[in-house]
């Protein structure tokens, strides 16, 4: 081995040419596709570092462009909330004058979907929160999309969800545009009917129906279904009408149950750390 060593460091140039001479000959003699292989990694090992080098610097840009996006966007919905905020207190002081109820805000329980039961008639959901989290029965039940149903059987640790999507469980619904009232009753799958609707009545393809608030239960203006087929009943007396909604109910993993109501004023809309972090934002854009 002292030998070996001895010759390369007195022939080094020599011992390299050699190596590369017979390494040459050994990938010549190789197999065309061994070839290829052994010369596509010999150059992805070389470009390795410089390819991440280059997406590096990529990134950085893209990412430096899309926080500046970030930081305008944030700064416009704090202001359009501030906006929001001052039209809301305008709004209630005039239902104070007029002495309208003042609005409440929604006091909402997360739970998760533990158990379904699922037929022709009726769907339930089984829910892991109860009476030990302050449900009861009759309380509405909503998901990210609008109001879905209403408990209707509450143990001390879990409780029953009766949807919409029943046969039993018509929910009074206003349409958003006109304000038109009718009863919203199941059909099929996604497809519900508003019924009670009077020919003259002004309800079109595409209006939003919303929760009306009658009978005290459902609270008001929780969404519901969009209308997709408006027809005139073979009386010529009411309009019968389909709506569809984008609720897929026997998929549904986490839903809210409305507990309470509390005035708007007392409702948190950011804790201390947001707060922070939205002036910091603002200070940045300034």
């Amino acid at each position: 081995m002292q030998f070996i060593a001895n010759f390369f460091q007195r022939h080094r140039e020599k011992a390299i040419l050699g190596l590369l001479v017979v390494l040459s000959l050994t990938l010549f003699l190789l197999p065309e596709t061994v070839q290829f292989r052994f010369a596509r990694s010999t150059l992805n090992t070389l470009l390795l570092p410089v390819s991440r080098g280059v997406d590096f610097v990529d990134n950085y840009f893209s990412m430096q462009e899309e926080n500046r996006r970030l930081k305008r966007l944030v700064a416009s919905l704090v202001f359009e909330r501030e906006r929001l905020l001052q039209y809301r207190n305008e709004r209630e002081r005039l239902r104070r004058l007029a002495a309208f109820q003042e609005e409440q805000f929604y006091q909402l329980v997360a739970a998760e979907v533990v158990g379904r039961n699922l037929d022709r008639f009726q769907t339930i959901l089984v829910i892991n929160k109860g009476t030990d989290d302050g449900l009861r029965a009759r309380m509405p039940v909503l998901s990210y999309q609008g109001y879905v149903g209403r408990l209707f059987r509450v143990f001390p640790t879990s409780s029953w969800v009766q949807l919409i999507c029943s046969k039993n469980h018509a929910v009074s619904c206003i349409d958003k545009r006109s304000r038109v009232v009718g009863i919203l009753e199941w059909r099929e799958r996604n497809t519900f009917e508003l019924t009670n609707v009077s020919a003259v009545e002004d309800v079109q393809v595409g209006d939003s129906l919303l929760t009306s608030g009658f009978g005290g239960v459902v609270p008001k203006g929780f969404s519901v279904a969009v209308v997709t087929k408006v027809a005139t009943a073979r009386d010529g007396l009411r309009l019968k009408i389909e709506a569809r909604s984008d609720v897929k109910f026997r998929s549904l993993e986490e839903v809210f149950v409305m507990t309470d109501e509390i005035p708007w004023d007392k409702a948190i809309y950011y804790d201390s750390g947001d707060s922070s972090f939205v002036k910091s934002i603002l200070e940045n854009q300034q």
